[in-house]
């Protein structure tokens, strides 16, 4: 099956042919990642977030954020250690309930860490810190639970055979 992807500046009367869309090269996590990815995720558990509880991930998100949003603008840290730990906590969930599993996938924008099955069974890619780190950019609120589950839909969806 060939996957396309359509430009925003193209539209689908112009009888332009779609570019197709190069997956990354995806490598396993070294034992240090996969210490990583569990001891940062495990570190939510001392917020006081329960584990593998979605609902409650996506209260504390909301928490985070909406506490962060109450500082003015220059005395805000960086958000990328929450963004990184609830995004990890995401992604674990979407693992569990899909059979994706963690890999460094590399494109021509670098490394990034993700969730994938392999190409033999349908390619699926997801970013889930990056999936967050959307989700925070745009102040959103009230959205970590419902992207869970409609991600771990859309993924059962995709036919498992290439």
């Amino acid at each position: 099956m060939s996957w396309f992807r359509r430009s925003s500046d193209e539209d689908s009367t112009s009888g332009a042919l779609p570019t197709p869309v190069t997956f990354p090269e995806i490598e396993p996590l070294t034992e240090d990642e996969v210490l990583w990815v569990r001891t940062t995720i495990a570190e939510l558990v001392e917020q006081d977030v329960r584990f593998g509880d979605i609902e409650d991930l996506g209260r504390h998100y909301d928490e985070m954020l909406t506490g962060w949003l109450r500082l003015k603008e220059p005395d805000r840290p960086d958000p990328h250690v929450i963004i990184n730990q609830i995004g990890l906590a995401f992604g674990q969930h979407i693992a569990d309930h899909t059979g994706l599993v963690w890999g460094v996938a590399t494109s021509e924008r670098g490394p990034a860490i993700a969730l994938h099955r392999p190409r033999t069974a349908g390619q699926v890619v997801l970013y889930p810190t990056d999936m967050v780190a959307q989700r925070w950019g745009a102040h959103e609120t009230g959205v970590l639970a419902p992207l869970a589950r409609a991600t771990v839909d859309a993924v059962r969806d995709i036919p498992a055979s290439g």
